[in-house]
């Protein structure tokens, strides 16, 4: 037993809406925050319960970090009796999920979000690490001896100068259920009690010992519904044996012990983009999947990648936790090759196979289209804006020249412009102008469109008026709310309309309308705050109109935070139905 005072003690006060979040890292379960012994957590659980999947989410998360000596069983308690038992009848379980630690020395029920729960769990833990102990060690080991059969022995040594009286319970575990046990995340569940190899009360003399070896046959129990565990395996099984005082039944000391040994990690698999994927784009982030089944060891990959050949032996990046890479940009039209080894904390390691994709080649831009002033037209504004359709069927972005002038061919009068519009100024009256758009990608392929023509009036063209917004300046997130926008132009011109929603979204330009057409147009928010909605009009000739704008409000909406109080709603579906009213549950 460790006598050693812990060097920290956190304390966490639980409000009634709001709980501290804490990361964690370091090695698995090494007692990196030093207590006066091993606790104990027992997790009353169910494979239908909703908020479940985060309190056990907690416990991997706490136990693959380290930080923190304790061990913790799962008691699924729907699927296995000897688990109902333990929680229900003995533990008092009332809902789920509820955390034992230390047999009943502290409880947390609920959990509302895997840091919520481990903030929680972390504050028990270091309140029963702090507890005073008797001065007793425990140690427990075990061989297989085949078909689910292992001789497990459990020793305690009393370090007390009186008699130690206990109550020793050794629970059969397995580090991944084999039963099919999954939480409602489609986890399997992690350290499921199958059933005791020991569950008795114990007395070891005053600086003695007591000690016992029993044979455990998982085809000789079952789980009360009809199902033995004589399909566990040795390297899956662990045995973890916890001390109960007498006097308060809270626990004195716990020990665990793996009966296997290391398992090494699956193969890589599931790479994106496919393997033999086609058309890839140039700039691709290469990832895919891997896992162990002995879920608490950290996984470290080395990348191989080359191009055009099948047995890639450059390494890009070795030892990344990340399960994604980014070669950059790559060349056009050609094969590369690629692979993940994967290698677990303890060293084992597994190659996945040898995958390949090929990238696209390269279209030139599309053909400008769609002049604006069309070709041939008459009668055009002074002060019109050019403008015209592009893009490019590879989606790269594109550049533009513009030739534009009285004479044909016209001259270059811009280039490697993004915007397809183009402002000549103020032309000459009643003359005839020439224009036309070469297109480029950025692999240096271009397009040119045809020559246009317009003639010039003996007018300037007037700007449309601003246009006019209507509807609601606040609501609630997620609903859709209808919008009117109206605008007129002087010259009676046609009209397109533009509106931004404040949101990183908005129409692009509709139209075109008449003048003094209402256009109505609905929109949803999906975050809370204050939005500034903006419209603006063009003209058939490309003359915009100013900013209108009108701020719209998200009213401030409450969430539940607490895991307590999911719990409480879930356990209480038709209660509280002005607290349910206030955070829209």
């Amino acid at each position: 037993m460790k006598k050693i005072i812990p060097i920290c003690i956190v304390g966490i006060l639980l409000c009634t809406a709001f709980g501290a979040v804490a990361n964690y890292s370091g090695e698995n379960n090494q007692g990196k925050i030093f207590s006066t012994h091993t606790v104990l957590g027992e997790y009353g659980t169910a494979t239908w319960c909703g908020y479940c999947k985060y309190a056990h989410g907690a416990l991997k998360a706490l136990y693959k970090g380290g930080w923190r000596d304790f061990y913790y069983v799962s008691l699924v308690c729907d699927v296995n009796t000897h688990s109902s038992v333990r929680a229900v009848n003995q533990l008092g379980l009332t809902g789920y999920p509820t955390v034992f630690w230390d047999g009943n020395y502290i409880n947390n029920v609920g959990a509302g979000s895997i840091p919520g729960a481990m903030a929680a769990y972390n504050a028990s833990l270091n309140n029963c690490g702090a507890r005073t102990v008797a001065n007793i060690d425990l140690a427990v080991n075990a061989t297989w001896l085949g078909s689910a059969t292992m001789s497990i022995t459990v020793t305690l040594t009393n370090n007390q100068a009186s008699t130690y009286n206990g109550y020793l319970r050794c629970y059969v575990t397995e580090i991944a259920s084999s039963m099919g046990w999954y939480d409602t995340g489609g986890n399997l569940y992690t350290f499921p009690f199958l059933d005791y190899a020991v569950d008795q009360a114990i007395s070891a003399p005053a600086g003695g010992t007591w000690s016992n070896t029993v044979t455990w046959n998982g085809a000789l129990f079952n789980d009360g519904y009809g199902h033995t565990f004589s399909g566990i395996t040795q390297d899956n099984t662990f045995i973890i044996a916890s001390v109960f005082a007498s006097s308060g039944g809270y626990v004195d000391e716990t020990a665990g012990y793996r009966v296997g040994n290391n398992r090494p990690p699956t193969a890589p698999s599931n790479p994106s983009p496919l393997n033999g994927a086609t058309n890839v784009k140039i700039n691709p982030t290469l990832s895919w999947q891997c896992t162990d089944p002995d879920w608490f060891d950290d996984l470290y990959y080395d990348v191989y990648f080359e191009k055009d050949d099948v047995t890639p032996d450059v390494l890009v990046s070795d030892d990344q936790t990340g399960t994604s890479y980014t070669p950059g940009n790559l060349d056009l039209a050609s094969t590369y090759y690629w692979q993940i080894i994967v290698h677990d904390e303890k060293g084992s390691t597994a190659n996945g196979p040898v995958w390949q994709f090929t990238t696209r080649g390269n279209s030139p831009p599309n053909t400008p289209k769609n002049p604006n002033p069309a070709n041939g037209t008459t009668n055009v504004p002074i002060n019109t804006v050019l403008s015209w359709t592009g893009g490019d069927p590879d989606s790269d972005p594109v550049k533009y020249d513009v030739y534009f002038g009285a004479t044909n061919p016209p001259s270059k009068v811009t280039s490697n412009q993004s915007s397809t519009s183009y402002n000549p100024g103020t032309m000459l009256p009643v003359s005839t102008y020439y224009w036309k758009i070469v297109a480029w990608d950025s692999f240096a392929a271009s397009t040119a469109g045809p020559i246009w023509q317009f003639t010039t009036s003996t007018a300037t063209n007037n700007p449309p008026n601003t246009p006019t917004i209507s509807g609601s300046p606040q609501g609630k997130v997620g609903v859709n709310y209808t919008y009117n926008f109206t605008a007129t132009d002087p010259d009676q011109d046609q009209v397109s309309y533009y509106v931004d929603w404040d949101d990183n979204t908005n129409t692009g330009w509709l139209g075109p309308y008449t003048s003094g057409y209402q256009l109505t147009v609905n929109h949803k928010w999906s975050t809370k705050g204050t939005y500034i909605v903006k419209a603006k009009v063009k003209d058939e000739h490309g003359v915009e109109s100013d900013w209108a704008t009108l701020d719209v409000t998200m009213p401030t909406s409450f969430g539940i935070t607490n895991p307590f109080l999911h719990w409480l709603f879930e356990q209480f579906p038709n209660a509280f139905p002005i607290l349910r009213h206030l955070f829209r549950v």
